[in-house]
């Protein structure tokens, strides 16, 4: 059986899947987070072992056979990263900056994967990364509300793990079974401490243990399998560009779900950040 690759036709359905699950999961982790429903490890925790549990009984249900590579190692890291610093780094900024500290970084890493891997870097994109820059230092500098240095600079690392991440899935294989794999065995590192930790008395509530699993079993497990599959008609940079409008639908989720309050600071932010990704789109 060949993999799923997205050809031109299922392409724009996965992507505005992929879109719209990522977005939901910056506002999930945001209200989870800063409601105090459950902590933020023990988010990381519920939300992969959810998605692993999700993924598993897909690979039962298809009698599939799953091996672990060396080659699961880097995503699965750069995965673990990702969950970690996003869940600890939403308690110190808002939804709406935070996804725009985020995505910048990821397109910033997606072109540094292209110029590593030899793929010409025109100076359009070049000066959009610069500008993106930009977006990112008016944000740490600037006095947006719900944004703290430490909060840009956990989202900053959420967003380069997420590259990596990104990176990795173009390369050849079934990308369900590859995101199966990965979250695996990250789910097989986290699930004890994941179990230590609420056994030690980490704080826990009903409603933020529902939040995570839906997060982990439908907008993290198979929104990454359509990202994957995306990945197989998509350079980086093309990749980093296709988010474009993820910060804007947070922004929006933000401000009518969140009662989180646009400044002029988060809206300098937001054009210097949109302008740098859209520079960065792949050229026809």
């Amino acid at each position: 059986m060949s993999p799923p690759v997205a050809d031109r036709g299922r392409l724009p359905l996965l992507l505005t899947f992929v879109l719209l699950a990522f977005a939901a999961n910056s506002l999930i982790t945001r209200y989870v987070v800063a409601a105090d429903l459950l902590d933020p490890g023990l988010l990381t925790g519920v939300r992969v072992l959810a998605g692993a549990v999700a993924l598993g009984v897909v690979v039962l249900v298809r009698r599939e056979r799953v091996v672990p590579t060396r080659a699961a190692v880097l995503p699965t890291v750069a995965l673990g990263a990702y969950a970690l610093c996003i869940s600890y780094g939403y308690r110190f900024i808002g939804a709406a900056a935070g996804t725009f500290v985020f995505y910048a970084t990821v397109m910033l890493t997606l072109v540094a994967s292209d110029l590593l891997s030899g793929t010409p870097v025109p100076p359009r994109r070049r000066v959009g990364a610069v500008v993106s820059l930009l977006g990112i230092a008016v944000l740490t500098l600037g006095r947006a509300e719900l944004v703290t240095a430490l909060g840009v600079l956990l989202l900053a690392l959420t967003g380069a793990a997420w590259g990596v991440y990104t990176a990795a899935g173009r390369r050849p294989g079934d990308p369900r079974l590859a995101t199966t794999v990965n979250f695996w065995l990250l789910g097989a590192v986290l699930a004890p401490p994941t179990l230590v930790g609420a056994a030690a008395g980490l704080h826990v509530t009903a409603a933020g243990l529902v939040w995570a699993v839906v997060m982990g079993a439908g907008t993290t497990a198979f929104a990454y399998v359509a990202w994957y599959a995306c990945q197989r008609s998509l350079t980086g940079t093309a990749a980093g560009s296709a988010q474009l409008l993820i910060p804007v639908l947070t922004t929006a989720g933000a401000v009518l779900l969140l009662g989180e309050r646009l400044s002029w600071t988060l809206l300098v932010a937001a054009v210097l950040v949109v302008v740098g990704l859209w520079l960065n789109r792949p050229g026809r």
